[in-house]
């Protein structure tokens, strides 16, 4: 009769530890070669127009690519617990983000991201939502509500009006981070727990506006480690568009595997027409 007793406490408790243990395990100090590989796209589309379009063919191979080797998607979340409890990330691990929040994302990358139960991150400019300017459309309010639900998919913040956040007062500074923050909050429900820098674009007070606003963790486009802080708040993305050669997937599968030795070119946003 004890024993039966005992039997549900202890298999209580282990869930306990292993629900507190969490999605990643042990401990590391975080350093470049320690990231999973982190994507960054922006739009895409049928057939590429701009520089930092990706084709839909293209898309569907890289993400075939990835699932084929083995490689697992992360939430943000899943993200933000590894780097703040200082726990490696699981093998074979890949953050995969969107920029600016075009409509795209929902014509194009959400089928084919829901169709491999895929996860990913959009980064949304408040003021471009349902916005058409230079030609592109951006994701409406209630399709990022929509996408805010979807447990693949996760709204963080790029600011609220895409500002160069190195060349702004430092007002404007706290508006743009902490102002993003609270509106995309209150809009989806969920906790904005990263941002990504307009143009990957930072300084010291950038990072420590950040910091201060209660973000975990943000994303550039450049190497890490610079301004003295946190690895985390200084996270390098792999450029997807025209730095892949028209979306070359040799050289995608270079970037990929390696990740951590590949070259800063690799890390430079670029914009303008394709020729």
């Amino acid at each position: 009769m004890k024993i039966k007793v005992w039997i549900p406490l202890v298999i209580t408790l282990l869930m306990v530890c292993l629900s507190s243990y969490g999605f990643c395990s042990g401990t590391v100090k975080f350093k470049r070669s320690d990231f999973p590989v982190v994507l960054m796209y922006h739009d895409i589309k049928e057939t590429e127009i701009n520089g930092f379009d990706v084709s839909v063919k293209d898309f569907c191979q890289q993400l075939d690519w990835l699932a084929a080797h083995g490689y697992k998607t992360l939430s943000v979340h899943e993200f933000v617990e590894c780097l703040t409890q200082n726990t490696p990330f699981p093998k074979k691990s890949i953050f995969i983000t969107f920029d600016d929040g075009y409509d795209g994302i929902n014509t194009y990358a959400v089928p084919e991201l829901r169709k491999r139960g895929m996860k990913a991150t959009f980064f949304i400019i408040k003021n471009s939502m349902g916005n058409k300017l230079t030609g592109y459309s951006y994701l409406t309010e209630q399709q990022i509500k929509e996408l805010s639900v979807d447990p693949l998919f996760s709204i963080q913040p790029h600011t609220l009006t895409h500002a160069d956040l190195t060349k702004i007062s430092a007002e404007q500074l706290q508006d743009e981070v902490a102002g993003s923050k609270k509106f995309f909050e209150d809009l989806t429900g969920t906790q904005s727990e990263t941002i990504a820098f307009p143009y990957g674009s930072y300084n010291k007070s950038v990072l420590d506006a950040v910091e201060r606003a209660g973000y975990k963790a943000s994303f550039a486009v450049s190497d890490l480690g610079l301004y003295d802080h946190e690895a985390r708040f200084s996270i390098p993305r792999i450029y997807m568009g025209i730095i892949m050669g028209k979306n070359n997937m040799e050289l995608f599968k270079k970037s990929v595997l390696n990740y951590k030795s590949i070259p800063k070119e690799a890390f430079v946003e670029r914009f303008g027409p394709l020729d």
